[in-house]
């Protein structure tokens, strides 16, 4: 396709999805990823990180996760890149409005201008592959071969992200953002309440119920009142994280004995896991308010010292032991061990994914493909990992026994992701992230919990992979899965509140997943799957 006849058909798909809102929003969190796997970026660098032979200025359109309260749309003043610009020749220059709150608004309106900036930053993945196989984006894949030794070495000791990144037509158009790390959010008691009752940390269902029950009636926190809440999270869906303890889960896995995708709602440990949910519910163990709180939810349930246990992520709830001391002296929120379900099983399912569809690409007007894709390579060097993690030596972080070392001046002043974000530092480009800079930010308490999560009770082998599909089939997913979700959702409200008994509507319940195109969606995730496999 000619380039006037791209922009022409791209403008027109753009402006009628540019004011589009509801699109799913990019899975940024202000904890990032953790692991402790060694990398293998950097081990392909050359002598220079030069890109180019003299100065150039290269475009850029970067607005994600709408935007982030304006640190995720890139700015022309981000330390960290001047940094880069400094190294490599390449300076960028920012073209997304801070002033607009939508990533895909930002995103339609770049393609209805028919001015494509010479990087094009991608939240989803499904954008890349269109606009790729549109002739909007330049493939990757002969580019990388010669001129990124760095991506081609990070890719062939990764061939999962690989896969990921290849479309239906094998070409790759952009390189992303990788993830470091697995454990991301773990269970948390309430070891002072224990201690208080006499009880044990538990580590099966039963003790598990047991110690709710405890929590429920024998006044833990000490006012002469019934009124604690045994298990509370955050997010209304966060109440489905209990159904672990009955081999259930909400969403896909692998079936380790078929080697299939498959939809745990189908499964009959989804009935058991909702009627064991209702009648907790119903026993009080369950917050009743659930389903409605706002706000900061773990800072009033353990400051008014009311919440017994909860799941949710390491480092951010452990660190509500300090904010709620000075009202509730001894507090004592603890990490522990995935609790074993009723079949003894405690691999936990929740961990991150190994890449993510955040990255970036080089549109097909560029004028400077290969100096462009050699500044990519640059990230996945060892010195452009370390400014992209740690942002710059001697300002953020210092060596010490060569390793980068956040400096006091830096772990003292708050959220330390939020502020390296404000540097340019931890956006989600195409680079691989490093668990170490999020490892030094951690209290060793939860940091051992991390590391025990990882090390022993993770099961990535239950874990979907990053499938790639087709756009037809994306278009397809998008179209069924949002009402199969819908449903789910709404249905499990209404059994958890007891409108409804789950021994009532559970075949009804399947019923309308199937006519609302589970098996149909089963299928392109499967073949999508076989294609995965198949490399």
């Amino acid at each position: 396709m000619n380039r006037k006849a791209w922009i022409a058909t791209a403008a027109a798909a753009a402006l009628s999805a540019s004011l589009m809102t509801g699109c799913a929003q990019d899975k940024n969190q202000t904890e990032a990823s953790p692991s402790t796997q060694a990398s293998p970026s950097g081990s392909a660098e050359g002598k220079s990180s030069k890109a180019s032979d003299k100065p150039i200025t290269l475009s850029i359109h970067m607005h994600y996760g709408n935007g982030g309260g304006g640190d995720q749309v890139f700015s022309d003043d981000w330390p960290i890149f001047k940094k880069a610009a400094e190294l490599t020749n390449v300076s960028l220059k920012g073209t997304a409005s801070k002033t607009l709150t939508n990533s895909a608004e930002a995103y339609n309106l770049m393609l209805a201008s028919g001015n494509l900036s010479d990087i094009i930053h991608f939240g989803k993945k499904e954008d890349a592959f269109k606009l790729g196989g549109e002739g909007g984006l330049v493939a990757l894949n002969e580019l990388v071969d010669k001129y990124a030794p760095n991506i081609k070495k990070f890719w062939e000791q990764r061939p999962d992200v690989r896969k990921y990144l290849t479309s239906a037509d094998g070409k790759i158009y952009y390189v992303s953002f990788v993830p470091d790390g697995a454990a991301s959010t773990g269970w948390f008691i309430r070891q002072d309440w224990l201690d208080k009752l006499g009880l044990k940390t538990p580590t099966t269902a039963d003790e598990y119920y047991t110690v709710l029950k405890a929590f429920r009636d024998n006044d833990p926190n000490g006012n002469g009142k019934k009124d604690e809440i045994p298990y509370f999270n955050r997010q209304s869906f966060g109440v489905y994280s209990l159904l672990n303890l009955w081999d259930a889960g909400t969403s896909y896995k692998i079936d380790q004995k078929t080697d299939t995708v498959v939809y745990d709602p189908l499964n009959p440990a989804y009935k058991t896991g909702m009627v064991n949910l209702a009648k907790w519910y119903a026993e009080g163990l369950i917050d009743k308010e659930i389903f409605t709180r706002k706000g900061d939810v773990r800072l009033v349930m353990l400051s008014d010292n009311l919440g017994g246990s909860t799941h949710d992520w390491f480092a951010s709830t452990y660190g509500y032991n300090a904010k709620a001391k000075d009202k509730v002296p001894g507090m004592n929120l603890a990490p522990i061990a995935p609790v074993a379900s009723v079949t003894g099983d405690n691999f936990w399912y929740d961990f991150r994914a190994t890449v993510s569809p955040s990255g970036w690409g080089i549109a097909s007007s560029n004028k400077s493909q290969v100096e462009t894709i050699k500044y990519m390579d640059f990230w996945f060097s060892d010195e452009g990992r370390r400014l992209a993690n740690y942002g710059i030596e001697g300002e953020t972080y210092d060596m010490a026994n060569g390793k980068p070392t956040f400096k006091k001046s830096l772990l003292d002043t708050g959220n330390v992701l939020l502020n390296l974000k404000k540097m340019g530092a931890q956006q989600e480009i195409g680079f691989h992230q490093d668990f170490g800079y999020e490892k030094q930010t951690m209290p060793e308490g939860v940091l051992a919990s991390v590391n025990e999560y990882n090390e022993k009770y993770i099961n990535k082998k239950a874990k979907v992979p990053e499938l790639s599909y087709t756009t037809q089939e994306q278009e397809r997913l998008k179209e069924l899965e949002g009402q199969i979700e819908t449903y789910r959702v709404e249905t499990g409200q209404k059994w958890l509140l007891g409108a409804e008994q789950v021994e009532v509507g559970y075949d009804n319940f399947i019923k309308k997943l199937k006519a609302l195109g589970i098996e149909e969606v089963l299928k392109i995730k499967n073949e999508a799957y076989a294609r995965y496999k198949k490399g």
